[in-house]
């Protein structure tokens, strides 16, 4: 009795605090929450039920409550989660809202599980602080430099190519494949180092960056994780393993090059050079420190991994879901390239307009992201409605993508989508693969290009088959969109 009773005290002593917050901030937001358009669940408790479930549920709801807003005539819908309140826009022009606001640029709350290995990078900080690190991003993905990465680009999507030679006739699981050429690449190009996880797989910083990724996941959906004893006592190990295999490998190449860089070993102002002593240079001119270099490093290799491995696992589901796109995918490159083994220049990837068409077609109906989260610092008007100060707009290219006011038969694939007169007669918001507005990507031309190289390479070598349909392939929601059924493709030699 004594021990039950004492655990209570030790429960209302620690959480107290965080519960008081929490009740406080959504007794402000309820009068607000009743005034716009969503589910109305139990108060405080929300939609939780219509959540609850595997990894594919929560955006079964979302498509859901969009389909209903649209017939309500509405342009979002709002529900509460466990005291969180959640809009969801689902046009573009509800998005332009916050997309354009340069004030709302406050990250989500899911976004916090990353800090303890990105810290305060690009991705998180906000204010003047997020606008001096994006201008000193903005040299690096200049389309004057995008063609220094091509060299880096060629080299791992040429090792891809052999990788898949030795494996052609086989079936071949897609996802694994891209995720650690994706892994090599945006690490080459970051550190100088080539990890080479393609010839490699058991490259320890390869699983670490799944286990802690995944780890995350399961945080933000899983409750009684929030628990600090039962997270003490089930996942710290498993959680400090990954985040000790990530920073330390960082740590590691970052001491090694600082120390060729006080020796005057680096030329810091080369106009070909990896991430890192861009970020050094920033570092001996008294802008940053060395902990911001470790961070950004970091977080670059979270952002240019994992999104762009997923969507290229999705562009070769259809790849071999769609025989005759893939035909035309491979024709134009081939025109392009003819019989040839060499590199792919600058001029290649801008020829390829067809092949650009289907891998935006793919990002349309496979969005890589399931949701860009952002938190409200203000009372915010969207439209006729307010927003409370506190809540969230979630920016979730699935249900905006999937739009049949703006995407007719939004799941058919059809890459004439994306012909400039169609592009033309839609929002700009309507297409948001790599988010939109102050906050977007800024990487997204260096992604568009990997992936180009990427499937130019293989394309050229190879055909890729299933005996499923497309829409086989259901989404499992992590950190990123993963599909529900392995993309294990037949890998088959071209004559």
């Amino acid at each position: 009795m004594i021990g039950a009773l004492l655990i209570t005290l030790f429960a209302v002593l620690y959480y107290g605090p965080w519960l008081k917050k929490v009740i406080s901030t959504f007794l402000y937001q309820y009068p607000y929450l009743q005034k716009l358009p969503g589910p109305k669940g139990p108060p405080f408790i929300g939609s939780i039920a219509d959540l609850a479930g595997d990894t594919t549920v929560p955006l079964k709801f979302w498509l859901s409550e969009a389909e209903k807003a649209r017939e309500r005539g509405d342009g979002f819908f709002t529900i509460t989660v466990l005291g969180r309140t959640i809009s969801f826009p689902i046009n573009g022009e509800t998005l332009k809202y916050i997309c354009e606001s340069n004030e709302e640029i406050l990250k989500g709350k899911d976004y916090e599980f990353l800090r303890a290995w990105i810290g305060d990078c690009i991705l998180l900080v906000i204010g003047k602080e997020w606008r001096d690190r994006r201008k000193s991003y903005t040299p690096l993905f200049h389309f004057s430099q995008l063609d220094g990465y091509l060299e880096t680009f060629n080299k791992h999507a040429r090792v891809m190519a052999e990788v898949l030679h030795d494996k052609a006739g086989t079936i071949v699981d897609m996802s694994e494949a891209v995720k650690r050429t994706a892994l090599d690449v945006i690490c080459d190009t970051a550190m100088g180092i080539n990890f080479d996880t393609q010839r490699n797989p058991t490259h320890p910083y390869l699983h670490s960056v799944h286990d802690f990724t995944h780890l995350q996941q399961r945080h933000n959906t899983t409750p009684h994780m929030w628990i600090t004893p039962i997270w003490y006592l089930l996942y710290d190990r498993e959680y400090k393993r990954s985040l000790h295999g990530l920073n330390d490998l960082t740590k590691k190449i970052m001491d090694e090059r600082f120390r060729r860089v006080q020796n005057g070993e680096v030329d810091l102002e080369a106009k070909k050079r990896p991430l890192i002593d861009h970020f050094f240079s920033y570092q001996q001119k008294g802008d940053w420190t060395l902990e911001d270099v470790h961070y950004e490093l970091n977080g670059v290799i979270f952002g240019g991994h994992d999104t762009t491995s997923a969507t290229l696992t999705w562009v070769y589901w259809v790849l071999g879901t769609q025989a005759e796109f893939q035909q035309q995918c491979f024709e134009e490159i081939n025109d392009i390239m003819g019989p040839t083994d060499r590199d792919l220049d600058h001029d290649d990837l801008k020829s390829m307009v067809f092949l650009e068409r289907f891998i935006k077609e793919c990002m349309r109906i496979f969005p890589p992201i399931p949701a860009v989260e952002r938190e409200l610092m203000n009372d915010f008007k969207i439209g006729d409605h307010v927003l409370p100060k506190g809540s969230e707009i979630f920016i979730a290219p699935h249900i905006v993508h999937h739009n049949p006011e703006v995407y007719p038969e939004p799941w058919k694939f059809d890459p004439d989508r994306f012909l400039p007169e169609n592009i033309a007669k839609r929002n700009p918001y309507d297409f948001i693969p790599f988010s939109a507005g102050p906050r977007n990507c800024i990487g997204q031309k260096f992604a568009m290009q990997e992936m180009k190289t990427i499937l130019s390479w293989t394309l050229r070598k190879f055909s890729f088959s299933t005996k499923h349909d497309m829409l086989d392939q259901g989404f499992a929601i992590e950190v990123i969109c993963k599909p529900t059924i392995n993309v294990d493709l037949l890998v088959t030699p071209r004559k």
